[in-house]
């Protein structure tokens, strides 16, 4: 049986715990989240918290801090001008085959196109495609959805967003599955 513990953030399937994505970029040395200052990364916490809330039309702008407040502003933004629909947001889930997982932030469909997109309150970050591709492939795998185009979602400080379209998915998807080779092979050698 497949869990998400939110307590610390983990996979487990059965009594196996799972490699998360993020945790594989990180220690694969693809994403380097050594320089992320704790308030920013509290604060994307808090953001994807807070847009999960205004795609069910819960969330309280009253009681939103102030610093969230341009990111929120933005993700509206992004709804009202795309018009997505909704199809899963924030499911954790796993990978049977490869036994990685990750919580994809969205699945959408917007333009006659499933897609997925990620979404990002900091900088810019290469590595975001490789995780990106990952998600693509668990999704397709768990639930049997096709993304047929991934994006990042940038919600900005400003309270604009931009959507970068990330191409060749297979690719970045190869890059990852080498890092989770790697990976493993350096715990059995541990």
């Amino acid at each position: 049986m497949f869990a998400f513990r939110e307590e610390d953030h983990s996979y487990w399937l059965s009594d196996r715990r799972l490699d998360g994505v993020t945790e594989i970029l990180e220690r694969s040395g693809i994403a380097d989240y050594r320089f992320s200052n704790e308030d920013a990364m509290t604060r994307g916490t808090y953001v994807h918290t807070a847009t999960v809330l205004i795609d069910r039309g819960t969330l309280d702008w009253s009681a939103l801090d102030d610093t969230l407040r341009p990111y929120c502003h933005a993700y509206q933004r992004f709804i009202e001008d795309k018009r997505p629909k909704i199809l899963l947001s924030e499911k954790p889930m796993y990978h049977p085959q490869y036994l990685y997982a990750g919580t994809p932030d969205r699945v959408m469909e917007m333009d006659g196109a499933i897609i997925l997109p990620d979404l990002k309150s900091g900088a810019p970050n290469r590595a975001t495609a490789v995780q990106v591709s990952a998600y693509r492939e668990l999704v397709k795998v768990s639930e049997g959805i096709d993304c047929r185009k991934c994006f990042s979602l940038h919600l900005r400080d400003d309270g604009t967003y931009r959507l970068n379209h990330i191409e060749n998915t297979q690719r970045y998807y190869n890059i990852f599955l080498a890092a989770l080779t790697v990976e493993r092979y350096k715990k059995e050698a541990a």
